[in-house]
């Protein structure tokens, strides 16, 4: 029977071609060689089955989908499938940036405190923001968001650990926490965070050790024309506000939703409306939450934080109290400027 690998590297996949190549390369090339790598393919049409056929490294194990199931579901494949105690996801479209990443990441796990369940590479990716609210966050987050005060972090922040490739993980907790929601293809991760962070800390680092490409086939570019971002967006922020109302005052809570997270898709919808699509915007006027404001205060409150905050001028004083009053709350004398 053979031994269990180090790390598991799980690679969803779908109509991979070109850069799934580059992707699966930058794997081989590791330094550190005591890892599986497991691909599954969710029912690609452009030739990435022919290219997985031909791989023979015995670490690498191929899955093919008989029926797409879905990002979410995909990914939830993978790590049920994963034989190693630590994970790192590797999207199809992204690689590691040199031969000593994988060794990058498994040293950080060898030291990382076991209340640690995963932790954020790669966070100097949005290093000198114009965004005043990304900025702060640049500023100030510590090394460890410990669990119990870092639902107001991703709640003031929003998802922080960024693209799924940046994240490596202890592999239990996905079935822990209860797995990846398959209904929520947009935003999914964002989500499961948002829950794990209630029973484990993150870790933060700012060593770079993977490329996360962006072009127009990534499938936040697709999964969100008609507005499904707004709308999964509004499932999370409830689920945040619940855990945090009772530490801070609702209203306030529900005011920043809505001039940070509701503007800024009112502003992606105006600008697929100048484009010629309006089901964006369509979507927004439609849907009705507990946490949206009535249509006509949506529209009048918003509209401006839509067309001028976008470099997050207009709402970093609503982010600098929240995250005051928490500091405030835990005993820290140092205020944010």
């Amino acid at each position: 029977m053979m031994e269990k690998p180090t790390i598991s590297i799980l690679t969803p996949v779908w109509n991979g071609l070109p850069y799934i190549k580059e992707c699966i390369e930058s794997v081989l090339i590791q330094d550190f060689t005591d890892w599986e790598l497991l691909v599954s393919d969710n029912g690609s049409t452009d030739g990435t089955r022919d290219y997985l056929d031909s791989l023979n490294d015995p670490r690498i194990r191929i899955f093919k989908q008989e029926e797409n199931v879905g990002i979410m579901g995909n990914i939830n494949f993978l790590f049920i499938q994963a034989n190693a105690s630590i994970s790192q996801i590797l999207c199809a479209d992204d690689y590691f940036t040199s031969s000593t990443s994988l060794y990058t990441i498994v040293k950080y796990w060898e030291h990382a405190s076991p209340e640690i369940g995963f932790v954020r590479f790669n966070h100097t990716e949005t290093k000198n923001s114009i965004c005043r609210i990304i900025d702060l966050e640049n500023r100030i987050v510590p090394p460890i968001l410990e669990s119990g005060t870092a639902t107001l972090w991703l709640f003031v922040f929003g998802n922080i650990p960024g693209n799924l490739s940046n994240v490596s993980l202890r592999t239990q907790l996905v079935a822990d926490i209860g797995y990846f929601n398959q209904n929520l293809p947009a935003a999914g991760d964002f989500e499961f965070w948002s829950r794990a962070i209630s029973k484990v800390s993150m870790g933060i680092q700012n060593e770079s050790t993977v490329y996360i490409r962006r072009h127009d086939n990534v499938a936040s570019n697709y999964l969100s024309q008609k507005g499904e971002f707004y709308l999964q967006h509004i499932i999370i922020y409830k689920y945040l506000i619940k855990e945090l109302e009772s530490h801070y005052d609702r209203k306030k809570l529900i005011a920043y939703f809505n001039y940070e997270i509701c503007s800024y898709h009112y502003r992606n919808a105006i600008k697929s409306a100048l484009h010629g699509r309006f089901g964006y915007l369509k979507t927004m006027l439609e849907t009705k939450s507990s946490i949206t404001w009535s249509k006509w205060l949506q529209v009048t409150a918003c509209l401006p934080f839509a067309l001028f905050n976008g470099h997050q001028k207009l709402t970093i004083h609503m982010a600098e109290m929240l995250i005051n009053h928490q500091q405030k709350q835990l005993g820290v004398s140092e205020h944010l400027n």
